[in-house]
């Protein structure tokens, strides 16, 4: 019962968002806002030597799915696991095959079979010579990783490293040969890949992918606006339409936000999307991932012969 108690309690700052007169669904951020939340760490995973990420920047890259996160070292891909933040309790995964050419691009995901109720990690990536594209999947439980044999357009040169689960499929956004944006979706079902168009965008403008509202969506942004469109219809590329804007042409770089927030009251999330003109260099890397929590144990979520569940708060727990 405490636990649960503890999962609605939030400080005043964050209580003053269910006041309705609090913002309209779409509110730009102020950069210039002093207002800050300390976080305290649960999950501790050990990096390499010291030594060896001194001047280098180390971050941990972050994927959610139902409630639970995939977490992984961007020094050492082979520290990498499945958690769930609510109740403590990790999953270690087992070392990633090596990849003994240059690559391009390489993008992971994270999501779930609906039909078999099992947890994947996928990670993608394409040869610089000849431009072949290699997938391989975990199925989170066991101890591999397998090669999956797809069928893709071999003018296909680039998949942005942002993924996003909706519908039993893992999102990427691919880019062909010719500078041509489109989305590549991986149902887990039938282990195929399926592209869709997405809306028309200007040279320079960089896009993300994620889902929102029960539909996927796209945010489009360059320095002078931020667009984000949903298709109404999943898989057809026809039905794309805007669904919030914003322009900067009246005002000075210094004033830009940082970030875009919404509000929905209706299913109670509150999201963050950063903008083009946030300053990483100021406040550092990171990202904004769509999660909503879970209190189910993870010995009743994860399907598999090598389920070896572990908690943060176990005395025997080296981290």
């Amino acid at each position: 019962m405490k636990s649960v108690l503890i999962c609605r309690c939030v400080c005043k700052y964050w209580n003053t968002r269910n006041n309705p007169l609090c913002c309209s669904v779409f509110e730009v951020l102020d950069p210039n806002s002093n207002n800050s939340i300390k976080l305290d760490p649960k999950f501790e995973i050990p990096i390499p030597d010291p030594k060896s990420i001194q001047g280098r920047r180390v971050y941990v890259d972050v994927l959610s799915c139902n409630g639970l996160f995939y977490l992984s070292c961007s020094m050492d891909r082979d520290i990498s696991l499945v958690c769930n933040p609510i109740t403590g309790e990790f999953i270690r995964l087992p070392k990633q095959p090596p990849i003994l050419r240059p690559y391009e691009q390489i993008s992971w995901g994270f999501g779930f079979h609906p039909k078999t109720n099992q947890y994947k990690v996928m990670r993608i990536y394409i040869f610089k010579h000849d431009r072949r594209m290699v997938v391989e999947m975990h199925t989170v439980g066991t101890s591999t990783w397998i090669n999956i044999e797809v069928d893709y357009p071999k003018n296909l040169i680039h998949v942005l490293n942002h993924s996003a689960y909706f519908n039993g499929a893992l999102h990427w956004i691919g880019i062909d040969v010719d500078g041509n944006d489109s989305i590549w979706a991986f149902n887990f079902d039938t282990e195929r890949f399926q592209s869709f168009s997405m809306p028309p965008k200007d040279q320079g403008t960089k896009v993300r992918i994620f889902e929102f509202r029960g539909s996927l969506c796209l945010i489009y942004f360059n320095d002078l606006l931020v667009t984000m469109w949903m298709m109404k219809r999943y898989g057809d590329g026809k039905s794309w339409a805007p669904i919030f804007q914003y322009t900067n042409s009246s005002i000075t770089t210094s004033q830009l936000p940082s970030c875009i927030g919404s509000l929905d009251r209706k299913n109670q999330e509150f999201r963050i999307f950063v903008t083009p003109w946030c300053d990483f260099k100021a406040h550092g890397k990171f990202q904004i991932i769509h999660h909503v929590p879970t209190l189910i144990p993870l010995k009743d979520i994860i399907i598999g012969d090598n389920v070896e569940v572990q908690n943060i708060y176990s005395p025997d727990n080296p981290n």
